[in-house]
């Protein structure tokens, strides 16, 4: 069986030289590629191309012989994609921090590792670094399944000439950590306050009599965790990566429909895709039938709106502003014909941006 086994490795080792010598080859091309865009910088698209890399991945998935499955396909190319850019231009990108928090893992889950990332204290502080160029993009909660909208993103946006480039929905899994190798060991738990309250009936049935400590944020509470053997901390599974924790139980939040969309910003709009999504904003006098008026447009275009979502003016008692998504591109135009009227009807209005839709 050894040698069965040793003859297999062999063949391995020869089709790693050939994937890497395959790889060499794609990083040569990926380096004339940044040098062209920096011989015409003025013409030259953004390093990042969402669209682009949709295109090669569906094209290296239905080359897949079914051995390799889809999420393997995308674990692999999101890493070569990081590498290839980093080759063009060292990438910078700005998210909520600190480090490991769920905006931190979705800016590694989009961007791959092979990018310099800048944490940021505040979401205003996400938009200001891309804005003044600091960082290359940004990366921002918009929405989470239990909680609802994230109001400062929405206000930032406001103010902001950023364009969404991009979006993801995680899943947000919660854990809990520790030193200890068990729960009985544990004294005190640490944890932001939503997770606390997203993990409230899991906590009440196993650990009913554990001191909770509230922290800024679950990076903080796993660094707390970090400290001494018998605390433990809620929190996601990159932090129990970064500070070498065990995880003693998975899965631990009380609703498993747990999902937080981030949206990704820069400077430029993206590129159409096959399929594309457009994010607005407006807001429209305090009126009966207004909205209903601005509703009409859409669905008399035949636009499919997949979300909608309201919040008060800053400093402007009664009027308010929408958040919508809906099918489509900007340029398409039927959505253009419907967006000229809206600004007509509408006090303010402002295209967020066009970007992939994900299926």
């Amino acid at each position: 069986m050894q040698e069965e086994i040793e003859k297999v490795r062999g063949e391995i080792d020869k089709i790693d030289e050939d994937i890497v010598r395959l790889l060499s080859a794609r990083a040569e091309k990926s380096i004339e590629i940044g040098t062209i865009k920096k011989s015409d910088p003025e013409n030259s698209k953004e390093i990042f191309d969402p669209t682009r890399e949709e295109k090669v991945l569906k094209k290296v998935i239905s080359l897949s012989n079914g051995v390799l499955k889809e999420r393997h396909c995308r674990a692999i190319y999101k890493e070569i994609f990081s590498a290839s850019r980093d080759l063009q231009k060292p990438v910078k990108i700005s998210f909520l921090g600190p480090k490991t928090t769920f905006t931190h893992q979705a800016a590694v889950e989009k961007f791959g590792h092979s990018c310099d990332f800048q944490r940021q204290s505040s979401i205003n502080a996400v938009f200001a670094s891309v804005e003044k160029g600091e960082s290359d993009f940004g990366v921002v909660p918009i929405e989470n399944s239990i909680e609802g909208v994230v109001n400062p993103t929405l206000d930032a946006f406001i103010d902001s000439s950023l364009h969404i480039v991009d979006e993801i929905k995680m899943s947000i899994r919660l854990h809990l950590m520790s030193q200890s190798e068990s729960m009985g060991e544990i004294k005190a738990i640490f944890s932001h306050p939503q997770p606390f309250g997203q993990c409230r009936n899991w906590l009440f049935n196993n650990l009913p009599n554990i001191e909770q400590i509230v922290t800024s944020s679950t990076a903080e509470a796993a660094r707390m965790a970090s400290e001494h053997a018998k605390n433990a901390a809620i929190a996601g599974s990159l932090s129990a990566e970064a500070y070498n924790l065990n995880i003693l139980a998975h899965n631990i939040q009380d609703q498993a429909e747990n999902f937080t969309r981030f949206l990704f910003i820069g400077k430029s709009a993206g590129e159409r895709a096959d399929k594309n999504k457009t994010s607005i904003l407006f807001s429209i006098k305090d009126e009966a039938g207004s909205l209903l008026n601005a509703l009409q447009l859409f669905a008399s275009n035949q636009i499919n709106l997949t979300k909608i979502q309201s919040r008060p003016l800053r400093n402007r008692p009664w009027e308010y502003l929408f958040f919508v998504d809906f099918d489509g591109h900007a340029d398409d135009p039927p959505i253009q014909k419907v967006l000229e009227t809206l600004k007509k009807q509408s006090l303010f209005l402002k295209v967020l941006g066009s970007y992939p839709r994900k299926v």
